[in-house]
């Protein structure tokens, strides 16, 4: 049981992995005016990235000194949320070696 556990565990760290990775490409490449959000690798990694992005971006609107925020950190926020949840995931599939 402990194995089939690890393995589910591997892979939603690995999904994870792959999910910051395409909210820094998103990141990055929102930085440039030729990267317009109509072209189909931004609209992916928009669609993708915003599972995430919008649960978060929802809850952060609830607070209002947060609305008029001249930045839009739900962003930063969600990034940081899958890496402590990744980290949580490491430590529990290192408990099960």
């Amino acid at each position: 049981m402990s194995a089939f556990l690890y393995v589910v565990l591997a892979v939603l760290n690995g999904l994870i992995e792959i999910l910051t990775l395409l909210m820094l490409i998103r990141a990055i490449l929102s930085w440039f005016p030729v990267a317009d959000r109509s072209s189909k690798i931004m609209s992916f990694l928009y669609m993708v990235t915003d599972i995430v992005v919008s649960p978060v971006r929802r809850v952060l609107d609830r607070f209002d000194s947060l609305k008029n925020f001249p930045i839009d950190i739900s962003f930063l926020a969600a990034y940081v949320i899958l890496h402590l949840v990744q980290a949580f995931l490491g430590s529990l599939m290192s408990s099960l070696k």
